[in-house]
């Protein structure tokens, strides 16, 4: 909640006599985060990663979150390609895509106390883990600038996150494995030889989204841009909420080249009892970003 309350004291903080100042006509001269038609930018974000995953069996059912990074052995932390667009159809009016994927895998020996429960799947201590983990993220977001000016733009926004998840574990020898009727763990069978047993998670979500944004233009060259967006769903048997905090500096050397820095924080839930994705999903990352930005 520390984190949501300075985005939007940020958002809010040039709101303040707003109003009594004039919407820019289409000619005037404004900086290029305000002015440019076309918008295109690239660069590398830097995210400190924390994920949790639940995959229910048909025996064993709602099964602890499991941590993929303190227990399947995945990066908390990496590098990654970011970038967008932006097309300002009219004088109020903007379309925004971005992108991300965060892709992970490791192998490791599982080193715990206490056995763990993965689908119908017990696994103790030695077990050997090849855990995969694909996230690709994309947004497309519609903003309304209700207040538009010369130094600012206040807008509205609505759209859609596209997440595509592709988890799977697969479980060496040693495994127990749990089949109906079985009384758990007692009659779960270890799973010898070479065989390896795969327990997997596919699922692609669009989650709607509402939010507000706002830059500020310090500068002819140097302008500020927040922004949070946010909502939760549940349709069926599928339940999600999100959350996305943005804030950045952006410098224009040159009308139509800026450099852009500043951070993300994103965090997801996803819930199913369907077939793609029996169980619970949890995701948070908070990260710097550097980019170049094209205006045209």
């Amino acid at each position: 909640m520390g984190i949501l309350r300075i985005f939007i004291g940020l958002l809010l903080a040039g709101v303040i006599g707003v109003f009594s100042v004039p919407v820019l006509a289409e000619t005037e001269k404004q900086h290029p985060v305000h002015e440019a038609r076309f918008g295109f930018w690239l660069g590398g974000f830097f995210p400190d990663i924390s994920s949790t995953i639940s995959i229910n069996g048909e025996v064993i059912e709602n099964p602890p979150d499991l941590s993929l990074e303190e227990i399947f052995g995945l990066e908390d932390s990496k590098s990654v390609l970011w970038g967008g667009a932006n097309w300002r159809i009219s004088n109020r009016n903007m379309i925004e895509f971005e992108f991300a994927n965060l892709n992970r895998n490791a192998t490791t020996e599982l080193v715990t106390d206490e056995p763990i429960e993965i689908g119908d799947s017990i696994v103790d201590a030695g077990v050997r883990i090849d855990t995969t983990f694909d996230l690709a993220l994309a947004r497309l977001t519609y903003g309304y600038s209700v207040v538009r000016n010369e130094k600012m733009d206040l807008q509205l926004k609505a759209g859609l996150h596209l997440t595509d998840i592709a988890a799977s574990i697969k479980l060496g020898a040693g495994v127990r494995v749990c089949q109906p009727g079985d009384i758990v763990p007692d009659d779960c069978e270890v799973q010898t030889g070479s065989t390896d047993r795969l327990e997997s998670s596919d699922i692609t979500l669009p989650l709607p989204h509402l939010g507000v944004s706002f830059s500020y233009a310090i500068t002819p060259k140097i302008a500020l841009r927040t922004q949070v967006i946010g909502f939760a769903l549940e349709i069926n048997d599928i339940k999600g909420s999100l959350v996305e905090l943005d804030a950045d500096v952006i410098y224009h050397p040159w009308r139509r080249f800026g450099l852009g820095a500043g951070a993300r924080y994103f965090a997801a839930n996803i819930e199913s009892t369907g077939s793609h994705l029996n169980g619970e999903f949890d995701f948070e990352y908070f990260g710097p970003v550097v980019y170049a930005k094209f205006t045209f």
